[in-house]
This record gives C-alpha cells, sequence and structure tokens, in this order.
C-alpha cells in the first residue's frame, strides 16, 4: 500500500511539472516620478512537458495596475502577434496564424508595456487570466489544453532629488573654496 502511494505521489509530481510555461514581467524594479519605463511580458519555457511539438495560437490576460501611481502609455505585442484587444475586449491580448511553432525556444516574448511614474510608494503590476471563465484569455495552444497565466513585478517609485539642490551644494562648496583661499 506503501508503494501504491508512493508511485501516485512521483505520477502526481510529474504532472504539476508538465505545465512549466510561465508568463514573467521583466524590466526595472525602480523608477521615479515623471520617468517612464517599459516591461517586457516573457513566456518562459513555452513548450516544456506536454507543449512539446505544439504551436501557440495566441494569448490573453488581465493588466491591473494602481492607476493612483502608474498611467499605461501603451501596450506593443511582440511582431509576431496580431493585435485582437479590439476585437476581445482584453487588453492585453494577441494571436498568430499559423501559431508560433515548437522550435525549442526558451522563451517568447509577447509584448512591451509602457508606463509613466505618477506618484512615489511601493506597488506592483500584475497579469492574470481565467481560461475556464473567459474564452479570450490564458495562452491558447492548438493541441494542449489552454494554460493560465499569473505574473506579477513588484516596483519602488520614489521623488526624484531636484537638480538644484546639487547646484546649491556646488555652490556652498565654491563659496567655502574661496573664502578658505583668501583666509
Amino acid at each position: 500500500m506503501m508503494m501504491k502511494t508512493l508511485v501516485a505521489a512521483l505520477i502526481a509530481a510529474g504532472t504539476l511539472s508538465a505545465h512549466a510555461a510561465t508568463v514573467s514581467l521583466s524590466g526595472t524594479a525602480a523608477a521615479s516620478v515623471g520617468q517612464t519605463f517599459s516591461l517586457d511580458v516573457l513566456l518562459q519555457q513555452p513548450f516544456d512537458g506536454e507543449r512539446a511539438g505544439d504551436e501557440l495560437l495566441a494569448f490573453g490576460m488581465d493588466l491591473s495596475f494602481d492607476g493612483s501611481l502608474l498611467k499605461l502609455l501603451g501596450v506593443s505585442l511582440a511582431p509576431v502577434w496580431n493585435d485582437d484587444s479590439a476585437f476581445t475586449g482584453v487588453l492585453l491580448s494577441g494571436s498568430a496564424f499559423p501559431g508560433v511553432a515548437d522550435e525549442g525556444q526558451g522563451a517568447l516574448t509577447l509584448a512591451t508595456l509602457s508606463f509613466q511614474v505618477l506618484g512615489a510608494g511601493s506597488t506592483s503590476i500584475a497579469l492574470a487570466s481565467d481560461a475556464a471563465g473567459n474564452f479570450n484569455h490564458g495562452l491558447v495552444y492548438l493541441m494542449a489544453p489552454t494554460l493560465d497565466v499569473q505574473a506579477s513585478h513588484a516596483l519602488a517609485l520614489s521623488v526624484p532629488e531636484p537638480g538644484s539642490y546639487a547646484m546649491m551644494l556646488a555652490g556652498l562648496g565654491l563659496l567655502s573654496l574661496a573664502a578658505r583661499l583668501r583666509g
């Protein structure tokens, strides 16, 4: 009986590891008020496990962030993807027909998100999908089941030091040097 339990646990662990494809946000972790920055939406290991030899046809996910701290300037899909956001009603949505084939790639760029920093504080940007509740959500493969997406990226947003402080300190330094030279 113990052996059956062990075998069942190993099979379950193997099943869980087959879903290795994950979405991540890559880019800066800190920015200042007034600055703009971009984050790349990357699909890591898109064809690992049960997706080997498959094609990625489409993706769709919701984007959430604190609108009092960040302003979305734009979403640019990677060149292979057609922008389906107007058709699907999902902000981050793209498709490719024929799909993107498994060529052993370790990562695929799906899109680039551009933001402007409006305020200081700690925040995060999150991507999520609900493939069971929305046909236009998730990572859609030709042969494998649709895969849900969950990803987030933490940011520290600060107020920049004004350049006038640096100029004032430089001026005080020069005055101090001039006083020493005279005295």
